[in-house]
């Protein structure tokens, strides 16, 4: 099997990068500054105690939780989100640092939407909570314990996408090291999980899809990669579908084919509706003050299924039309915004980079970007109905709630729907344009870091 070959390794490239900048972002980040990030510490505490599920108390769904967390986010998140003009103190970060835990004193923290998450994108933050409780660190010290394993984690998982990857290895690099993308992974986020999961999937399958010679040791990742992926995220499920990138002559017959496949399906659906039914009493509307009622949204979708079409159509248009480039750099909360012009170039830098990458062995047919197709389709179907149950007001028009960062995990299969064997042929591999993407991805990571430092101590009369 021919794997791609470039001058520079594109997996060193990404580490490189990764460790310097991802630790950078891990301390200048302000604790709680990325999307839910104080819910996603809420829940990892949670499960560092060994509670899987939480509560639901008089229409709030939490946990019984130390009160030092929400004074520790609340001295420290103040009215930052939303409000560019608003800047962090780092004197409040070095105070922050002597909030103590203070096991014995609790109350009921409400952390909606996260209680919905399995275990799963949570096992690096809680692991390092649940050793730093144990140490008898402070609150804060937890906090970027957390970051710091979720961080590692998250650079390993893609490293190994990248090395794993037959082709579109620089596809690969760029998509993580994306600044909204290694914003996430520096966080306390199970995004960052679900993203690198997600692209190791996708690597493992393209890597099936060109190794005929290993194809049993191949499926036997891909299932193992599976659970996690969805049960990470339920919406990402349809990326199952790529399992069809995989040529059915591997197999002796198309009955094995077909039998693999739905072991893979049928084992990840019943997982998955297990959880679902440990967690449905935790659903909740989000969107307070507003008519909002997953009950009623639900209702509604199923009696104008076409009503809802039309919504989903008309959200998704305007989404591309205003905020296709947005999910480069649109970091923290959706207020800390790389420059529109960059966050451009670096989208068609990207399509460059998937359209000239050597294909090698994949050789992706018109069939095969059906199937990608699919199941990107079906993945942003899903996570928009998600959306419009628990965010949006029942009959809404529009769909609220979607987030660039929801696309995070399908950048790499969309952008190989860009792939061209002609233009691979045409024009070559070379030092040169290797060192001018590696020269382009340090001045986007340092760009990002000088935004996100002029974001949030930098204050601008």
């Amino acid at each position: 099997m021919s794997i791609e070959k470039t001058a520079y390794a594109p997996e060193k490239v990404f580490l490189i990068l990764g460790i310097v900048f991802g630790l950078l972002f891990v301390i200048t980040i302000p604790p709680f500054q990325a999307p839910d990030e104080t819910n996603h510490f809420y829940r990892s505490y949670q499960i560092s105690e060994g509670k899987v599920l939480s509560e639901r108390r008089d229409g709030d769904v939490g946990g019984m939780l130390p009160e030092s967390l929400i004074k520790t986010a609340k001295t420290l998140s103040k009215n930052i989100p939303g409000h560019p003009e608003n800047k962090q103190e780092a004197s409040e970060i070095i105070e922050a640092f002597n909030i103590p835990i203070n096991e014995d004193s609790r109350a009921f923290l409400n952390f909606h939407y996260t209680v919905l998450y399995s275990p799963v994108p949570f096992i690096p933050q809680a692991a390092a909570i649940y050793a730093g409780r144990h140490l008898g660190v402070t609150v804060l010290w937890l906090v970027y314990a957390g970051r710091l394993a979720n961080f590692f984690v998250w650079l390993a998982l893609m490293y190994l996408s990248i090395r794993t990857a037959p082709a579109y290895k620089w596809l690969f690099v760029f998509a993580a090291l994306m600044p909204l993308s290694l914003f996430q992974g520096a966080s306390l986020s199970a995004d960052a999980f679900t993203n690198a999961v997600s692209f190791l999937f996708t690597a493992a399958v393209l890597r099936a899809a060109s190794d005929k010679e290993h194809l049993k040791m191949n499926l036997l990742v891909i299932f193992l990669l599976s659970l996690p992926l969805t049960m990470s995220k339920h919406a990402y499920f349809p990326l199952l579908l790529c399992f069809f990138l995989i040529p059915q002559s591997f197999f002796p017959s198309k009955r094995g084919y077909i039998a693999a496949f739905s072991v893979l399906f049928i084992v990840n659906l019943s997982v998955n509706l297990w959880w679902s039914s440990k967690v449905g009493y935790l659903v909740v509307a989000y969107n307070n003050g507003l008519d909002v009622s997953p009950e009623r949204q639900l209702s509604f979708v199923l009696q104008e299924p076409l009503r809802y079409v039309g919504t989903f159509i008309r959200t998704i248009v305007r989404q591309c039309r205003f905020g296709w480039f947005t999910v480069v750099g649109k970091m923290g909360w959706l207020d800390t915004n790389m420059p529109e012009i960059f966050q451009k170039s670096y989208v068609w830098v990207l399509a460059l980079v998937a359209a000239f990458a050597a294909q090698g062995p994949l050789n992706i047919s018109i069939r095969k970007k059906a199937i990608i197709f699919t199941a990107i389709f079906s993945c942003v179907f899903l996570f928009s109905l998600s959306e419009y149950l628990i965010w949006t007001p029942v009959g809404n028009s529009f769909i609220d709630g979607l987030q660039p960062r929801y696309v995070i995990p399908l950048l790499p299969l969309l952008f190989m729907l860009l792939g061209n064997n002609i233009l691979v042929k045409f024009l070559g591999k070379g030092r040169l344009r290797e060192l001018v993407m590696g020269a382009y991805l340090l001045f986007s990571l340092m760009l990002a870091l000088f935004v996100i430092v002029i974001r949030y101590y930098v204050q601008i009369d």
